[in-house]
């Protein structure tokens, strides 16, 4: 063997052998100690023993500081101590050291981590600090807007939603966890602003909308006493509005407009002209008798009405009496042709049933001095028989009068009745033998008019 081969041969045999102990070396060493490349949640334990890596990672994951950041910007950023972060990592280092060979030729360890069983955080303290966080960051932010139904000038439209800037807690708390639980410590919020729950495609939206606008083109009618009134689609366009998901009417112009009807067409409170039968028309003041619209109750219904989104016609809820549907020419016309007229002038009544005369007779009407007659359209409202009378005279005494037939027809106690105790009836007996204020009838007539009569029926006294 030529002298160049062996000491070839030599440097090779050293070389193995220098190889052999590095390898043994390797082998023994890293039986206690992590391979290099070995990470565990993100934090490098190469060459460390079971207790340094353990306090290495637990330092780490809880000294960790996490940066907020919307999209580049930073908002601010909080430590793992501060979230109340924990680990548990004895069990999973054991297993990797375990699991590792340490006589590998490779020297490096890709670790496989399960942050649920290794990471711990304190959900009360992570909730505590975004609600914190959260106060302030989201201070002069704007917040989503749902998309709604808006009033245009003469249509309804769809105003898309507005993206917030605001952030959503239960969103922020989410990336904050999964972040930590992925070993990152930039936490990114782009997509944890707040977002509107309702958008321009919301098929409810759509609904209601094409909803409105069916209301928004109907048209009513009101028939009140024989008259028309039309509620146009213009009306209807300004009473509607939407709000909160619901179509709504404005319910105090839709009154407004109930109430200047009933000022047009109500009878109730109002004076009236009348065609006497001795002194041509004369004006009568209100009295008892006459109707109105009863608002209270029209209201709702017109407002189910309009809502169910179709044209309509009705007629309102009348309060009162002497309504009729055909009405009696003039608004305020509505006496009809059967009623009672006394003419206290005259000292006269007559009864009229279907424009025919029926009974007329003197009567005696109340004292003018002090206790006249109310003149105004009044109305029967009771019948009752054999019954008595009872108030105070002039001079403070008490008086309790018996009659066998009593008809009353205001709302302070005169009425029309029998009156055995007069010794006459028409001319000026009443000035100073008035009644107090009821219509003194002779007892044969009157019995012929209590069966004539009947409750409800106007009776005119001027």
């Amino acid at each position: 063997m030529k002298k160049g081969t062996k000491i070839l041969l030599g440097v090779v045999g050293a070389v193995v052998v220098a190889l052999g102990a590095l390898y043994t070396y390797h082998g023994i060493y890293y039986q206690s100690r992590y391979l290099p490349g070995t990470k565990v949640e993100g934090v490098t334990v190469s060459k460390l023993s079971y207790a340094q890596a353990k306090q290495k990672v637990s330092q780490a994951l809880t000294e960790n500081n996490y940066q907020l950041y919307d999209q580049k910007t930073k908002l601010t950023q909080v430590s793992g101590k501060e979230l109340g972060i924990t680990q548990n990592t004895s069990a999973y280092l054991k297993k990797v050291l375990q699991t590792q060979n340490s006589w590998s030729p490779i020297t490096t360890v890709k670790a496989e981590t399960t942050t649920t069983t290794i990471i711990g955080i304190d959900n009360q303290k992570l909730d505590q600090y975004v609600t914190a966080t959260l106060a302030t960051l989201n201070k002069g932010r704007r917040a989503p807007q749902n998309a709604k139904i808006i009033k245009a000038a003469s249509d309804y439209q769809i105003k898309p939603e507005v993206v917030g800037q605001t952030f959503d807690q239960a969103a922020v708390t989410k990336a904050i966890k999964t972040a930590i639980s992925n070993g990152e410590q930039k936490v990114q919020l782009a997509d944890s602003h707040q977002k509107a729950t309702v958008t321009k495609n919301d098929p409810k939206l759509a609904e209601q909308l094409a909803k409105i606008k069916k209301i928004d083109t109907i048209t009513g009618k009101y028939t009140i006493a024989g008259k028309t009134e039309t509620i146009t689609p213009a009306m209807i366009h300004q009473w509607l509005g939407y709000s909160d998901g619901k179509i709504t009417l404005d319910q105090t112009a839709m009154k407004a407009y109930l109430t200047s009807l009933n000022n047009k067409y109500a009878t109730y409170n109002k004076s009236r002209q009348f065609k006497s039968t001795k002194r041509g028309v004369v004006t009568v003041p209100a009295g008892i008798y006459g109707w109105s619209i009863n608002s209270a109750s029209e209201l709702p219904k017109l407002t189910e009405t309009i809502l169910a989104g179709k044209d309509f016609t009705r007629e309102p809820v009348i309060a009162g009496t002497g309504y009729s549907k055909d009405g009696y020419g003039d608004a305020l016309s509505d006496i009809g042709n059967t009623y009672i007229e006394v003419d206290k002038q005259n000292q006269h009544m007559w009864v009229y049933i279907n424009g025919q005369l029926k009974i007329e007779t003197d009567v005696v009407t109340g004292n003018p001095n002090g206790h006249d007659t109310p003149a105004g359209v009044w109305a029967i409202w009771s019948k009752e028989r054999n019954t008595t009378l009872r108030g105070e005279n002039s001079n403070g005494s008490k008086y309790a009068s018996k009659v066998a037939y009593w008809m009353p027809i205001d709302n302070t106690g005169v009425g029309i009745h029998d009156s055995p105790w007069q010794p006459q009836y028409g001319g000026d007996w009443y000035k100073t033998h008035g009644s107090h204020g009821c219509i003194n009838t002779p007892p044969a007539t009157v019995a012929k008019i209590f069966d004539m009569v009947s409750t409800g029926m106007p009776v005119i006294v001027f």
